[in-house]
């Protein structure tokens, strides 16, 4: 068996999304000063690899909290996107994808992450977001912030339809040899979305 962490670590002063708060990771109580080691987290819920929940982007009573773990494990499809600035439905239509699979989008943008061109990212089409709504898929991982841009029409269709996104992910290449089932455990949180753990526990590499 082999896992591969597919997270980014949280750390103080990590790049979080235009706008969004910083993260600060305080040191309240010291191990030499107080016999113990005591730390807060200041983090909007979007650094990092996180998990967007329906109630993100749509009018919806879905939060974190009330999403069930089994939407977050499941059997793990590598979709290799590499060189594409808009992912279509021709890039996917030809796997085997079966209803409650997690997708994976492999883009190779994580290599940006912490630039300004990072957030000048590609973006998944409205109709491949369609085509993942019509086969059931319950989650979408991306290597990249964001499965679209402004005014978010993909996240939007997937959230209709109750699929979870995962976003800046990394570290998916080294997937492509592998089958795999995928974790992406969020916090049980009263919010719209949560930072989150997420990792591949793979079965074996693939056959020629």
């Amino acid at each position: 068996m082999k896992i591969i962490d597919l997270s980014h670590p949280i750390q103080s002063n990590m790049p979080v999304y235009p706008g969004d708060k910083d993260v600060e990771i305080v040191v309240e109580k010291m191990w030499k000063k107080d016999g113990y080691q005591l730390s807060s987290l200041i983090s909007g819920m979007h650094a990092g690899t996180h998990i967007d929940a329906p109630s993100h982007m749509i009018e919806s009573v879905t939060l974190m909290k009330d999403i069930d773990l089994a939407c977050c494990i499941g059997r793990g499809v590598l979709i290799d996107v590499r060189n594409k600035t808009t992912i279509e439905v021709s890039d996917i239509s030809s796997t085997d994808i079966r209803e409650n699979d997690i997708i994976i989008f492999l883009t190779g943008w994580s290599m940006y992450y912490g630039t300004d061109k990072y957030y000048e990212h590609p973006a998944l089409s409205e109709e491949l977001a369609d085509f993942l709504v019509l086969n059931k898929v319950k989650l979408i991982g991306l290597d990249m912030p964001s499965c679209d841009h402004y005014p978010y029409p993909v996240h939007k269709i997937l959230m209709k339809a109750e699929i979870l996104i995962a976003e800046n992910l990394c570290n998916c290449e080294s997937l492509l040899d592998y089958s795999f089932d995928l974790y992406a455990i969020p916090l049980r949180i009263d919010a719209e979305a949560s930072l989150a753990r997420v990792f591949a526990i793979c079965d074996k590499e693939k056959t020629a």
